[in-house]
C-alpha cells in the first residue's frame, strides 16, 4: 500500500487516507493524463498566437531563444549586416562574454532599498550600437581611431587607485573552477571598446591585439515593437509574457556555443574505433543490437552554428556599463545583481518609473543579511520574509535568526533537500537526499571582520 502525495488526487490533510496500489496507480495515471492534456492545450494556443502575429510555426523552433532569433531574422535583420564568428575568432571573443555582474559589498544593513531595472537587456539593446559588417583583425593602439569602430581586444589593465567597487569583470581561475570577479590591481582581460571608454577614468588600459567591426544600432525597432506590444496586454495575459521572453532571449542566441557532441547507434567494433579516436561522453549497451554512444567530434567545431558572439558579449558589456554608474557613488552599495542594486537611500526620482531602463522599487528591507552572490535574506517593511539561496530548493524555510548567525565567519548551517540525478547509460532518474552546507562565501571579495569573527564589510581582491 502507498500514501498518495498531497498534489495527486484528493487528499485530506487531517485524515491520512491510505490508498491501495490500484487506487494509487489510477490517481497517478489520471494526474499525468490531465497534465499532458493541459500542456497540449497551452502549446496549441501558443502556436496560434505566434503564427498569427509573426507568421512562424513553433514546431520548427524547439526553444524560446531559437524562436526569438527566427522572429528577428524574418522581420528585423538587415541583409548582409552581421558576420558569423567561427573558429579562433569565436573562442577569442567568447573570453569577453562574462555575463552580468553580481557582488556582495556589505553583509548587513537596515532600511535598505532594493531596486530592479525594467528590462535591462532589451534597454541596452535598444539604446546602443553593436558590431556589424566584416571582421578585421588589428594589433596596436586602436584607440587612436576614437569611437567610430567597435572593437574587442586583449588588454593589460591596472586600477589608478583602489576602488571600493571595481567594475571591470574577468574570469579568474580558482581551485573550485572559474569565477567572475572584479579586482583591483593589475590583470589581463579581453575588453570591449565600450567598456574601455567607460573605464579610462578609473583604470590604466593598454590595448594589444584583437578584432574590430563597424557599429550600428540593429535592435532598436525590434525592442520598440515588442515592448509596445507587451504594454497593450495586462501582466497576466500570455502575449505580455511571450513578448517579455522573446525580448530577453534573443541576445543569447547570438552567443550560442557550438555543439561538438555526436550521437550514433554503432556495433561493438565501431565503438572500439570511436573510443580510440574521440572522447566518449556516455553510452548504452543494447546487447545484440550494439550500442548507443555519445562522443565528442572536433570536426563539428568547424561547422558551428550561425552565431556572432561579439553581439551577445556586447549586450552583456553594455549592461555592466549601465550598472557601473551606480558603483563608487556617495551612497553605499550593499549588493548588486545583473539588473538590481541594494542601497541605503532612495534613488533620484528621475531614475525611477515604469519606462524601459528606469528602476522600480521592489522592496524596502528593514533588516537584511547578504552572505554572498545570490545568497541573502531579510524582513521587509511589510513584515514579509524573503530568502534567496542559489541551489537550495526551500530557502524560505530557513529561520531568519539562523541565517543571520552566519555573519560570524566560519559559521555554517547544514540543510537537506531532494535533488534529481539522471543517468543516460542506466536509463534512470534518482531522487537523493542531499546535504547543502550554507555558509558565507568569500570567493569574489575579501571579508573584513571584527576580532570576534563578525563579518562587517568586504573589500575587492587586489591582483599584482
Amino acid at each position: 500500500k502507498y500514501y498518495a502525495h498531497k498534489d495527486v488526487g484528493h487528499y485530506n490533510k487531517d485524515i491520512k487516507k491510505v490508498y491501495s496500489y490500484s487506487e494509487w496507480l489510477e490517481l497517478i495515471v489520471a494526474y499525468c493524463n490531465q497534465d499532458c492534456t493541459v500542456l497540449y492545450d497551452i502549446l496549441i494556443k501558443f502556436k496560434k498566437l505566434v503564427y498569427l502575429k509573426w507568421n512562424l510555426n513553433i514546431e520548427d523552433y524547439p526553444t524560446i531563444s531559437s524562436l526569438a532569433f527566427a522572429i528577428y531574422r524574418l522581420h528585423y535583420l538587415p541583409e548582409n549586416k552581421i558576420a558569423i564568428t567561427r573558429g579562433k575568432i569565436f573562442y577569442f571573443i567568447r573570453e569577453s562574454y562574462t555575463g552580468g555582474s553580481t557582488d556582495m559589498f556589505k553583509p548587513y544593513g537596515q532600511n535598505i532599498y532594493a531596486y530592479d531595472v525594467n528590462s535591462l537587456y532589451p534597454f541596452v539593446m535598444k539604446d546602443n550600437e553593436y558590431p556589424v559588417g566584416p571582421i578585421n583583425d588589428f594589433e596596436g593602439d586602436i584607440t587612436i581611431l576614437g569611437q567610430d569602430k567597435y572593437w574587442i581586444s586583449q588588454a593589460k589593465v591596472s586600477t589608478k587607485n583602489d576602488l571600493r567597487e571595481p567594475y571591470l569583470q574577468i574570469h579568474h581561475k580558482t581551485n573550485n573552477g572559474f569565477r567572475t570577479i572584479s579586482p583591483n590591481g593589475k590583470f589581463d582581460m579581453i575588453i570591449h571598446s565600450s567598456e574601455y571608454f567607460n573605464a579610462i577614468k578609473n583604470y590604466n588600459i593598454t590595448i594589444g591585439q584583437g578584432y574590430f567591426f563597424n557599429q550600428e544600432n540593429i535592435f532598436e525597432k525590434f525592442v520598440d515593437d515588442l515592448y509596445n506590444l507587451r504594454l497593450k496586454y495586462p501582466k497576466g495575459d500570455p502575449m505580455n509574457y511571450t513578448c517579455k521572453l522573446i525580448m530577453n532571449y534573443l541576445y543569447g542566441r547570438f552567443g550560442m556555443k557550438p555543439i561538438t557532441s555526436q550521437q550514433e547507434f554503432v556495433d561493438k567494433e565501431k565503438f572500439l574505433e570511436l573510443s580510440q579516436e574521440h572522447t566518449i561522453n556516455d553510452f548504452i549497451d543494447l546487447d545484440e543490437s550494439g550500442l548507443f554512444v555519445s562522443y565528442e567530434d572536433p570536426k563539428l567545431i568547424r561547422r558551428s552554428a550561425n552565431v556572432n558572439v561579439a553581439v551577445a558579449s556586447a549586450v552583456t558589456a553594455y549592461a555592466r556599463i549601465y550598472m557601473s554608474k551606480f558603483k563608487n557613488q556617495k551612497y553605499p552599495l550593499y549588493y548588486s545583481d545583473t539588473d538590481s542594486i541594494y542601497i541605503d537611500e532612495k534613488l533620484p526620482e528621475e531614475l525611477v518609473g515604469d519606462k524601459i531602463g528606469q528602476f522600480k522599487l521592489e522592496n524596502i528591507f528593514k533588516d537584511i543579511v547578504f552572505l554572498g552572490p545570490k545568497i541573502y535574506a531579510g524582513i521587509t517593511s511589510n513584515e514579509e520574509y524573503i530568502c534567496k539561496v542559489k541551489g537550495y530548493k526551500n530557502p524560505n524555510l530557513i529561520p531568519y535568526k539562523e541565517f543571520k548567525n552566519l555573519l560570524k565567519h566560519n559559521k555554517s548551517l547544514e540543510l537537506h533537500h531532494d535533488k534529481w540525478f539522471r543517468s543516460l547509460s542506466k536509463s534512470e532518474i534518482l531522487i537523493k537526499d542531499q546535504v547543502y552546507n550554507l555558509v558565507s562565501t568569500e570567493n569574489k571579495r575579501e571579508f573584513i571582520k571584527e576580532d570576534n569573527g563578525l563579518i562587517i564589510d568586504t573589500s575587492a581582491f587586489k591582483f599584482d
